[in-house]
């Protein structure tokens, strides 16, 4: 299996993969609605539908709003259950800032039980790293990467390729220091030893 992908309802401003035969779409809650202006349809769809009129669709759950988790970590379960491991979620910056808070609070959870999410738009990408991840260019525009520990802190953190390079940093929960680093048009690489790191990819023109 490769991908699920989850379409929600913060922020979209389109679809940038390409799907494979294996991959599998959600769309949660409102986000079911987005799906159809770029000629997409969802394999499933979720949601308490509180903020959007309830689809007319064959393969959809119904949840209640009063509920001790959001939409999207409810497709998320649904997705570990059908064997995903890496998830791509759309929808999920922007919008109520407290859903993005609680987005990259659930990101932290599942990465500690094994399984990734990303965050994207077309101006952003935000995910976790806690062993390294090594970006390849594409011939893109340089962009900012911020980089902030997500535990008290995290040890060993070495950035190559990047504008500011580290070697061997220990960057404390505390510690802006990672902040608006650039990518140079050239592969660059993230490690740490021993921590937990939240990325953000960012356009210059933001």
């Amino acid at each position: 299996m490769n991908t699920c992908y989850l379409v929600g309802g913060g922020d979209f401003d389109g679809f940038f993969d390409k799907l494979d035969k294996s991959d599998y779409i959600i769309g949660v809650d409102k986000g079911y609605t987005k799906l159809k202006k770029f000629g997409l349809e969802a394999d499933l769809i979720i949601g308490d539908f509180d903020s959007a009129i309830e689809p007319v669709f064959p393969r959809k759950i119904k949840l209640k709003p009063e509920k001790d988790m959001t939409d999207t970590y409810a497709g998320l379960e649904i997705g570990i259950k059908k064997g995903y491991k890496k998830f791509i979620v759309y929808g999920g910056l922007g919008g109520r800032l407290s859903h993005t808070i609680a987005n990259i609070r659930m990101a932290y959870e599942f990465k500690k039980k094994g399984f990734d999410i990303i965050f994207k738009s077309k101006k952003k990408k935000v995910f976790l790293v806690d062993k390294s991840y090594t970006h390849k260019h594409v011939e893109e525009k340089d962009f900012y990467v911020s980089i902030f520990s997500l535990k008290e802190t995290s040890f060993g953190l070495t950035l190559k390729g990047l504008k500011y390079e580290l070697d061997n940093f220990d960057l404390s929960y505390a510690n802006s220091l990672g902040v608006s680093n650039e990518s140079q048009g050239c592969d660059f690489e993230i490690r740490v030893e021993n921590g937990l790191l939240l990325v953000i990819f960012e356009d210059k023109n933001l």
